[in-house]
């Protein structure tokens, strides 16, 4: 076993040694990045992004044994490659070391996806061909994409007819997700179409830019419109030598958008605060300023920050604010000063990195290494006034874009296992990597389905519910001391939403027998179902304080918070479930809501 580094040539990277490997891989990225465009993304169920998850770690495990299968591990090495470890490091440090695990989860996972991505497009793809087919394959899912986003502003066109919104989100769900990938796509596009001498797949390329370029503004989104802008500046400053050039375009661009803003500004004018939310976040950064509040937890904390200004606008029984609407501001809440540095750091190296390409670079792959470069440049810039990174893709997607400028570059490291006892022991390794991954990035979607299957407590009725409340009357009549009966007969009123009988028996039952947690619970779920929160979290607090041990009383006083906008008392409430029962439908399912 050795290690040594090579830059000689891209010959000397390879994956696996195997030619099949190398095409499998290939096919799979194509396969992938072809279909996430057009998997719908629904709320809490999020198909596209169980697609984007499984089928990256799924490459990525087919990989890993294939270079352990030849007995030769290669790697690209970049100046990206010391702070995207410490990345990664950093993020791996803050969720194992954070109170609020299960919420930080999706850090952990949005860090994960992101950085195999970069490994995958930066150590599969070996050749000027093979990028160029995973781009086309993705743009072509990204073409269709923005196609049936135009086709939502219409409502069809002839026979064909697609659901009519003002708004248009495609299959991502939200019109500021389909903006953010749009503003990715273009710019990528936009180099490939000048790098490509193929005039057929010119032409494709030049409808994907303007089919994208008008779902974007039926998108309605201001940060994507500020972003495809800068990406469209960066792009042309780029490939244009002459100053005075780049001058006149760079004025002809600002009085253009300014005319722009002004014929568009009643989506200029919408009102959402983030001023507001901005300087609160700002608040709370300066309470933990050094390791933030923790990686995922600003839509718990926010809440004692906001001010009263920004209630009076977005009132917490009404709305949550769980998310900062930009990315940085966020980052540095939840992890301080030194995990926004980190990332900092990240960004900036990316961008000194590419530039250095760019300048290695000459012909037409200058306009594809301008395209990346603007392309992260535009969803950066939109992330100063969104959070779209946060739903993982278009985290996912910039991470790509890193991986793809590090495909200009040959230089790598090697590390040679020769004893087969080894090369079977990594083979098994990434067997039960897989093992462990798949149920993982499955529980939440198989939760969310059973949840939704479950019925509620007053669906199932009693077959006779009127002999039955006869039949405990009379034993109430005869036992009248019996605090067993007197509960009984209140489950059979709540079954039929009797709620005064119900807690005339329920509280005979607490006065005859106050250890009993069961019907100070149930009480706490009649008075939650007449609208009267503060009672229904009273009575379930009085349930837990005689038994702590009660999964249901915790998880009905996590969505009394919730709804309440108290998001950090439900996740207090939640995270005793999960250390309970981690397999909590409903407790996964909740934790997931806060988010989305």
């Amino acid at each position: 076993m050795g290690l040594d580094r090579n830059q000689s040539s891209s010959a000397a990277l390879t994956v696996a040694g195997a030619p099949f490997i190398s095409s499998l891989l290939i096919g799979l990225l194509c396969l992938l990045f072809f279909l996430v465009p057009l998997f719908p993304d629904i709320r809490l169920i999020r198909p596209k992004l169980l697609l984007l998850e499984s089928g990256l770690f799924s490459i990525a495990f087919v990989w890993l044994a294939a270079q352990f299968f030849s007995g030769l591990i290669s790697l690209r090495r970049s100046l990206l490659s010391l702070p995207l470890i410490c990345y990664g490091i950093a993020e791996a440090v803050f969720y194992f070391l954070s109170p609020d695990r299960p919420i930080a989860a999706s850090e952990m996972l949005r860090t994960l996806l992101s950085l195999s991505a970069y490994l995958l497009i930066a150590n599969i793809i070996l050749s000027e061909k093979e990028r160029n087919t995973v781009f086309l394959a993705a743009l072509s899912g990204s073409f269709l994409a923005s196609v049936y986003g135009i086709l939502q502003h219409f409502g069809g066109l002839g026979r064909l007819e697609v659901p009519l919104m003002d708004r248009a989100m495609s299959t991502f769900g939200n019109p500021i997700f389909f903006a953010a990938h749009l503003v990715i796509v273009i710019p990528v596009a936009l180099g490939l179409l000048f790098s490509l001498r193929r005039n057929n797949e010119r032409f494709l390329l030049l409808l994907l830019i303007i089919s994208a370029v008008a779902a974007l503004y039926y998108t309605q989104t201001r940060a994507a419109y500020l972003g495809f802008v800068v990406s469209l500046v960066v792009f042309l400053l780029l490939i244009i030598e002459s100053r005075k050039v780049k001058f006149f375009l760079f004025s002809l661009i600002v009085v253009l958008f300014i005319f722009f803003v002004f014929f568009t500004r009643h989506i200029w004018l919408r009102q959402q605060a983030h001023f507001l939310i901005w300087r609160d976040t700002l608040v709370m950064w300066a309470h933990h300023p050094w390791i933030g509040t923790g990686s995922g937890t600003f839509h718990i904390y926010f809440p004692q920050f906001a001010s009263e200004r920004l209630k009076s606008i977005w009132p917490q029984e009404q709305f949550i604010v769980n998310d900062a609407h930009n990315e940085f501001l966020q980052y540095l809440s939840e992890t301080g000063i030194i995990g926004f540095g980190i990332f900092a750091w990240l960004i900036i190296t990316f961008f000194v990195h590419a530039r250095k390409v760019f300048a290695g670079i000459s012909g037409y792959d200058r306009f594809l290494v301008a395209g990346l470069i603007a392309s992260a440049s535009g969803i950066l810039v939109q992330n100063i006034f969104s959070v779209d990174m946060r739903f993982i893709i278009s985290a996912v997607y910039l991470f790509l874009l890193m991986g793809f400028i590090d495909t200009f570059n040959n230089d790598s490291w090697k590390l040679k296992i020769s004893p087969l006892p080894l090369r079977v022991a990594g083979i098994v390794a990434v067997a039960a990597a897989a093992g462990f991954t798949y149920p993982v990035i499955f529980a939440p979607y198989f939760a969310q389905r059973k949840v939704s299957s479950t019925p509620d407590f007053f669906e199932a009725r009693l077959l006779e519910p009127a002999k039955t409340i006869s039949d405990l009357e009379e034993l109430a009549t005869r036992y009248p001391d019996q605090a067993v009966i007197h509960e009984k007969l209140g489950w059979v009123y709540s079954k039929e939403k009797n709620w005064p009988k119900a807690i005339e028996n329920f509280e005979r039952a607490v006065d005859l027998n106050p250890k009993l947690a069961g019907p100070l619970n149930n009480l706490g779920n009649i008075y939650y179902l007449m609208g009267n929160r503060p009672m229904a979290i009273g009575y379930w607090n009085r349930s837990l304080a005689i038994n702590p041990q009660q999964i249901d009383s915790r998880l009905n006083l996590a969505i009394a918070y919730y709804y309440q906008g108290e998001l950090r008392e439900s996740a207090e409430q939640l995270k005793v479930i999960l250390k309970t029962d981690p397999k909590n439908e409903k407790a996964i399912v909740l934790l997931r809501q806060m988010t989305e």
